[in-house]
């Protein structure tokens, strides 16, 4: 599981502070500095590093464009 507020900085193991990424993204995450926010509307978004995107633009799982392999 990700932690969205990260459980070191006192965020909570808990369906609200979480989404469960596969080993591969979930590393990704953390080793490109990606950042995991949740929406108005309760679904993930996703947003990549300022090297990678410097609007740092949103982007959803289903949006079919999350970090590839």
């Amino acid at each position: 599981m990700h932690h969205i507020k990260h459980w070191v900085d006192g965020g909570a193991t808990d369906l609200n502070n979480g989404v469960l990424p596969c080993q591969h993204h979930h590393t990704v995450i953390h080793t490109q500095r990606w950042t995991v926010r949740m929406g108005p509307d309760g679904h993930p978004e996703y947003l990549p590093p300022a090297w990678s995107d410097p609007y740092q633009n949103a982007i959803r799982p289903n949006d079919h464009t999350v970090i590839r392999r």
